[in-house]
This record gives structure tokens, sequence and C-alpha cells, in this order.
């Protein structure tokens, strides 16, 4: 633990952070790139939200697994054992974390009965998957009847709730479900505030390459509680992946601003942070997913691959009081 200086624009914020206070969450392609990630850094990771997702390598590399058996299952649903002996695998030559640390993780898992993109049976794979690792079940919180489409769920914001998929994916359900991942993975939260626009911030996602070549914008957002600004806080910091088709070409800053989570991070001292992937036709990622089949190579789903070594290296560049922000002035 300890304390560390940010120069946000003119500004000087001084923060507390630990490495076992990072959380992560994510809906469709952000929901599997959030249990990747959960898996890999699990040293520093201590819960993820995963939203119309599903298990770990559920795509094995592979675009037309990803299509015909991570989303629907013409080519036979998931299997958990498969899952397993990939991440064992890894575990044993390095390229992920220490799988006993799942066991102490927290898990909030949400899957949609109006969801016709990402079928129901890949978030119960997830669930099975997050259990056969040891996850006791008082640590884990499962959402499988809210009547939800392809989408985030919201209190009041959005398409209606049961459209099964439309733009910005985000739909009104009367339910306030980043409120209730943030409470899972790092609750009990207190009331929630309002949040303001002048908390947001852009940062530098580019860490010696060109993000544009691994289908990552060059700036990512976060939203920074005003009290985070005393040294003497304590604060959390939260990842939230956006999905296919929410990047801020596609949808501006909707997935950042009326997700939900901004308020319950002002009156919690929780840090947002919201990575940006872009659309890259020459990976053949046309919608803007994170990486959850393999378009950037191989190593996709563990430490070596390049998405996933970036955001990584955000965070540590985050604890370490050098990762470059400034204030958001309203255009992206």
């Amino acid at each position: 633990m300890k304390n560390i200086l940010y120069p946000l624009g003119f500004l000087l914020i001084s923060l507390t952070v630990s490495a076992a206070e990072v959380t992560v969450s994510g809906l469709s392609s952000g929901g599997y790139f959030a249990n990747q990630f959960h898996v890999a850094y699990s040293s520093k990771v201590s819960g993820a939200g995963v939203l119309a997702g599903g298990p770990f390598y559920c795509a094995r590399g592979s675009m037309i697994d990803a299509l015909n058996r991570c989303m629907d299952t013409a080519n036979g649903a998931p299997s958990v054992q498969d899952s397993m002996r990939e991440a064992t695998r890894l575990e044993r030559e390095g390229s992920i974390d220490d799988l006993d640390n799942l066991k102490t993780s927290k898990v909030y898992l949400l899957s949609g009965t109006a969801d016709r993109t990402v079928l129901p049976i890949m978030m119960q794979r997830l669930r099975d998957l997050y259990q056969a690792w040891g996850l006791k079940a008082e640590n884990m919180k499962v959402v499988d009847r809210l009547p939800v489409g392809h989408a985030f769920p919201t209190v009041d914001f959005g398409n209606d709730c049961a459209n099964p998929s439309a733009s910005p994916y985000i739909s009104s359900c009367g339910r306030d479900v980043a409120g209730e991942i943030l409470d899972a993975l790092v609750g009990p939260l207190k009331a929630k505030e309002k949040a303001t626009e002048d908390r947001i911030f852009k940062f530098d996602q580019a860490f010696g390459v060109n993000p544009t070549g691994i289908s990552l914008a060059r700036m990512g957002f976060a939203y920074v509680p005003k009290d985070c600004e005393n040294a003497l806080q304590k604060c959390h910091l939260h990842v939230a992946f956006h999905g296919c088709r929410q990047t801020t070409e596609d949808i501006g800053m909707t997935y950042v601003l009326h997700t939900g989570y901004n308020g319950w991070a002002e009156s919690n001292k929780i840090i947002i942070l919201y990575p940006q992937a872009v659309r890259n036709l020459l990976l053949n990622n046309p919608r803007g997913c994170w990486d959850w089949w393999g378009y950037t190579g191989p190593n996709y789903h563990n430490k070596k691959g390049p998405q996933m070594h970036m955001i990584s290296k955000v965070v540590e560049q985050w604890s370490a009081g050098k990762l470059k922000m400034k204030k958001w002035d309203g255009r992206l």
C-alpha cells in the first residue's frame, strides 16, 4: 500500500491504491475479456463481473467457434474441461497466475433470458467453471432470470429491457446492475451519489506501441471521485470493459456515462477505468470487440496477449503514478 501523486491536467491528485484492490467487469466481448483478465492476473484482480459472456478459452482461438460454440451452440456447447485443461497448461508455463487465487475471488454473473446473441448456457458454463476452480458459493452472485436482451441493464436508461439486441446495447430494466456488480465485488456500498462529468478524465493507452495495431484506441476514459484526491483515502480500482459496437466510434460516451457505475464510484471511493477498443478491419474486428477469440494472435487469452498486456500496463502505470491523464473536455 502506498500514496501516489497523479497529474490530471492541472490537478495533482494523491491516491492510495493496493494491488489487491482491482476488480473488472464487462458485457459481451468485454465479459469474455473480463474473465480472461481475471484468470490471467488473479494475483492482482480480486473479482470479476461478467454479463453475457462465457467460459475461459471458449473460442479456442477460432472465430468459427466464437460464433457457433460461444454465442450459439451450432457446433455444440462449450466444455468446462477444455477451459480447465488450457488454464492448467498456461499456469504450468507461467502465462497466467496461480489458479488457486480464484478460490477466494468474488464473482457476479448475469445472463438475460431474452438474450439471443450469447445464449444463457454460456454463462452457466462459466458458473460451472468457477465452481470447478473452487470458488465458494457465497462469493458468487448469479443472476439468470432477468428478462433482458443482449445489453447492460440499468434503472432507467436505454432500450426496452426485453429488446433482444439493439444499439447502444444498454437497456432500461428498473435494475441497477452496475451497483449490483460493485456491491458483489467490493461492497457493501454506501448510498449512490450524483456523478458529475467534470470527474471524467482521458488516459493514454499507448505504451511504446501503436495501439490501433492491436485494435485499441489511443485514449481510454476514467471516472475519478473527488474523494480520491485525498491522500488519506483508500481508493479501489475497477476496470469496466465495453462490448462489441459500444466503442466511442459507435455510441460516443454512452457506455462511460450511462451504465451506472459513476454514481456508486463517487460515494464509495472507487475509480472506474473504461478502456477503449476500436474497429480494425485488417484484424477482422469490424465491430470493435475485445479479443476473446484470437484476432491478435494465439496468446490472446493470457499475459502474453497484446491487449491483455496493454491493459495490465494501464493498471500498473496507474499504481505507479505514471499514467498520463487529462480532464475530458467533452470531445472524443
